[in-house]
């Protein structure tokens, strides 16, 4: 199962706290939550229906002291400071990384309504980069898709924030792959993202890369569940007998 917002088991720590609707919720350390018309942990313009507000509208997670709002919806979301100012326009198909304590989250539905969600963040960190909001736009190809789906396969089969992620060898085993394409697949992921300002991804690879996973593979892998750029639904592009899809 997909880990989203606090888990039945154990209680992580309370990141940020959402408010939409008249109705509150916990955002935990290294989850997920989903806001939309249908089908999501947060309603988001669902009573009454408004069709202009996509089922599956986006995602919140935390990452590097920062919520990640993705846009996975097909209409743009608006995101507002905390005095009510247009701070951002989050694109379908983009993930956002706001370094800020507090904003809202806006759609604009049928006849102007506005359908709104409050965030208030609780571990901001310091945020290492040149502006506290940055609009991050990712086109992967089937292939890089494909590699990072297996990378984060144990974490998305399992919902457990603490599972490892997969090493080099293991990805490249699962899909059929040498180690050394894998390595540069997802080398130019890793660059693609630091230079939009993701941090972490660049570091030097620490120990026998066939027996330890580097931080940076690490942080790729955690930013890119954060940002909802893969997801449990993705899982079924790795086949049963360990090769990728293709098709």
């Amino acid at each position: 199962m997909v880990p989203r917002g606090i888990p039945d088991a154990a209680t992580p720590a309370v990141v940020a706290r959402i408010v939409a609707g008249g109705r509150r919720w916990n955002l935990g350390a290294g989850r997920r939550l989903t806001f939309g018309r249908a089908g999501c942990d947060i309603p988001f313009g669902a009573d009454p229906q408004d069709l202009l507000v996509s089922r599956r509208a986006g995602t919140l997670a935390e990452s590097e002291g920062a919520i990640v709002i993705s846009n996975t919806g097909r209409h743009p979301l608006l995101l507002l400071t905390a005095s009510g100012d247009t701070h951002h326009i989050v694109s379908p198909g983009t993930a956002l990384s706001a370094g800020l304590a507090e904003f809202h989250i806006v759609a604009v539905g049928t006849d102007g309504e506005r359908h709104q969600i409050d965030v208030v963040h609780h571990r901001r960190q310091q945020v290492h980069r040149d502006q506290d909001t940055m609009q991050i736009s990712v086109r992967l190809t089937q292939t890089e898709r494909l590699l990072l789906v297996a990378l984060c396969e144990p974490r998305l089969r399992t919902g457990d924030n603490h599972a490892p992620f997969a090493t080099y060898r293991e990805i490249a085993r699962r899909v059929n792959r040498d180690d050394n394409y894998v390595r540069s697949r997802l080398a130019t992921v890793r660059s693609n993202l630091a230079g939009q300002g993701i941090p972490g991804l660049l570091r030097d690879e620490p120990g026998p890369a066939s027996r330890r996973l580097p931080d940076y593979i690490v942080r790729l892998g955690e930013w890119v569940i954060a940002a909802a750029l893969v997801t449990v639904d993705d899982l079924e592009l790795l086949s049963p007998d360990g090769s990728g899809r293709q098709g």
